[in-house]
């Protein structure tokens, strides 16, 4: 075996076996006398060179005895032997300096004293300035050499090797801080340069490299690259490639996050891996304030689904707008149980109800409405999985549309003043029960805001998919990932809009506080996104690459499963709003009296559990609905 790699192994075992434990002060202290007397014997070296004809090596007197003893007082009154040698910084020369400054500063003017009486010196003046340089100049090089020595055995075994992207000002500065951390666990090996041709060569003795040389495998050091957040928001919002660019290069991504959002003393500490919202990430959203805290502020506001993705969210936005009471409702006994204790730990002085209730039952929905008066409801209680609902279409008309009537008509038997209605994407030109049941519920909203039979501003919010919710295609990938695939994709073309939680959830609470009744908001999804790229790219973001590592196979469509969505229908079109990312769809629904009846018939053939009158009873009122064949529907069913 190489002696050498077993030295260094054998030191990075004493290294780990030293950062579970640190050096006692007491030893470090005796190091640092043993360097102070080191330093007193070359200071009367260097002297007796000069006033002597015979060199004097070694100095056993009391002169020696004396310097040593007051280097030793000033170490033990400023404690300068208290730090962590292997994090070593500033702070820890500053420390240094003031105690070799007050002991040279302390033997001068004992040296007069002494010389006034016995006309004799410990040390000559200029002989104690020597001594200061050189005790101060041996005690912190030792201090850097066991820094520099853990910081190379640990980056040796421990350390990522990572790129820095970009040349600017801001990027030379995360390098050096990373560098000069010793507890990071990032090799900075280079720069990466945004653009291909360079005007340098190296920054802080490094190389700065282009996706060029990268790509050509010219010069390849680094494993992963580490981005400021702000310029990953550039990059992500502004359609660049770089960032695939990356991941094609199968570098992995890391993240400093913005100053304010540290939690830690240390910058390394701080970076963190990139995930797949990161890279998806658009323009934030500015809420207005103000205006949203006049709406929702002191008011009973109720929530249906708050258990969900999409609901939980939606309280959670509420919070800083200071309701007087937010009731979360939903029928899942422990996902509404885990956000009451989220909400009970991180939340103290809100004032919450959890209630266990089905929005399809109307007399428990009414007791609720009677007991807790509620002001303003978002309506976010649904079943949204497309497949399931084709297999089971009454289910579906009952909770999506039959759940949304019950409130609908409690909003307006009790006055709410917004009811805020969650819909889909889905819901436009469907070709599934889901989207048409979520179409009905839209339909019916409109009708019973178009009727003016009372001041409820009933309000629709449109929008696609959205990423990390239950179900969505992204925890799905993440668990295949995790089984090292295969990766199930239906078809290579489907592609779908994403947008985070948070984004969503935002822009909800926005449209809610900006309708004026019958309205459908319609959200800025920004450009759909191929599902087969969301996969190659999260495949990537674990560490593996596409058709190597994990495999991505095509499954075909699901029922009722549509290769793109569109957030608008044949006959809609858009007005704007004072929020550039939420437009208003200007429906040309006809609302008659064959409509309304159409509406209150799909109502008794939901209730008589008569799935094929209540299937020909949607295809009329919702025309563009084209569903599955009976044979095929039969062939899916329950």
């Amino acid at each position: 075996m190489n002696p050498i790699f077993t030295l260094k192994h054998f030191c990075f075992k004493i290294l780990k076996r030293l950062a579970r434990n640190y050096v006692p002060r007491v030893v470090i202290f005796l190091i640092d006398v043993c360097i102070s007397i080191l330093s007193a014997q070359f200071t009367f070296f260097l002297i007796s060179s000069v006033g002597e004809k015979k060199l004097k090596f070694i100095h056993l007197n009391w002169e020696f005895a004396s310097l040593v003893i007051i280097q030793i007082l000033f170490f033990i009154i400023f404690k300068s032997y208290a730090g962590v040698v292997r994090y070593t910084g500033f702070k820890d020369s500053i420390k240094q300096l003031q105690t070799t400054i007050a002991t040279v500063v302390t033997l001068i003017i004992i040296n007069e004293l002494i010389y006034n009486i016995y006309q004799t010196k410990i040390l000559v003046n200029g002989g104690a300035i020597i001594y200061g340089f050189i005790a101060f100049s041996m005690l912190f090089l030792f201090r850097v050499i066991v820094k520099r020595v853990y910081q190379l055995i640990h980056a040796e075994y421990t350390s990522t090797k990572a790129y820095i992207l970009g040349t600017s000002l801001t990027d030379v500065a995360i390098a050096e801080s990373i560098i000069s951390d010793s507890r990071t666990n990032f090799e900075i090996v280079g720069f990466i340069s945004e653009i291909s041709k360079l005007k340098r060569t190296r920054i802080l003795t490094l190389p700065i490299v282009t996706f060029e040389q990268l790509e050509h495998k010219k010069i390849r050091g680094g494993t992963s690259v580490i981005v400021s957040s702000q310029k990953l928001r550039e990059l992500a919002t502004a359609d660049s490639d770089i960032l695939s660019q990356l991941l094609e290069l199968n570098l992995k991504i890391y993240k400093l996050p913005d100053l304010q959002d540290w939690s830690g003393e240390s910058i390394s500490s701080e970076i963190k891996k990139v995930n797949l919202e990161d890279l998806l990430q658009r323009t934030p959203i500015k809420l207005q304030r103000e205006k949203l805290s006049t709406i929702y502020k002191d008011k009973v506001i109720l929530v249906t689904g708050a258990a969900g993705s999409i609901g939980s969210d939606i309280v959670r936005q509420l919070i800083r707008f200071k309701p007087k009471t937010i009731l979360m409702l939903d029928q899942a006994e422990t996902p509404l149980h885990h956000m009451s204790l989220e909400l009970e730990s991180q939340y103290p002085n809100l004032h919450f109800e959890k209630i266990i209730a089905n929005v399809r039952n109307f007399k428990r929905l009414e007791s609720i409405f009677d007991y807790f008066q509620p002001e303003i409801v978002f309506h976010g209680a649904a079943y949204k999985h497309v497949p399931m609902m084709e297999a089971n279409p009454i289910e579906a008309l009952d909770v999506n549309f039959i759940g949304t009537k019950n409130l609908t008509d409690l909003s307006v038997q009790f006055k709410i003043s917004r009811f805020v209605f969650v819909s889909t994407d889905k819901a436009v030109n469907p070709t599934n029960i889901m989207g048409a049941s979520k179409r009905c519920a839209e339909i019916y909203l409109q009708s019973v805001a178009r009727a003016k039979t009372s001041n409820t501003r009933f309000i629709t919010t449109r929008f696609g998919n959205v990423l990390g919710s239950n179900g969505s295609v992204i925890p799905h990938f993440k668990a295949q990932i995790e089984n090292l695939g295969p990766v199930t994709v239906t078809h290579p073309d489907i592609t779908r809009y994403f947008m985070t939680i948070d984004e969503a959830c935002q822009l909800v609470l926005e449209a809610g506080a900006m309708g004026n009744g019958g309205e459908i908001y319609v959200f800025d999804m920004g450009k759909p996104v191929k599902i087969i790229d969301l996969a190659k790219q999260m495949i990537r973001l674990s560490g593996f690459i596409p058709y190597e590592d994990i495999d991505i196979v095509y499954t075909g469509l699901r029922p009722g499963e549509k290769l793109y969505e569109e957030l608008l229908a044949d006959k809609e079109n858009t007005l704007p709003t004072h929020h550039q990312k939420i437009l208003i769809a200007k429906a040309s629904y006809n609302f008659d009296s064959e409509k309304l009846i159409l509406l209150k018939n799909l109502q008794n053939q939901i209730s008589n559990n008569n799935v094929v009158k209540s299937i020909d009873v949607l295809k009329k009122l919702v025309p563009e609905f084209i569903p599955l064949t009976e044979k095929e529907r039969q062939k899916n069913a329950i």
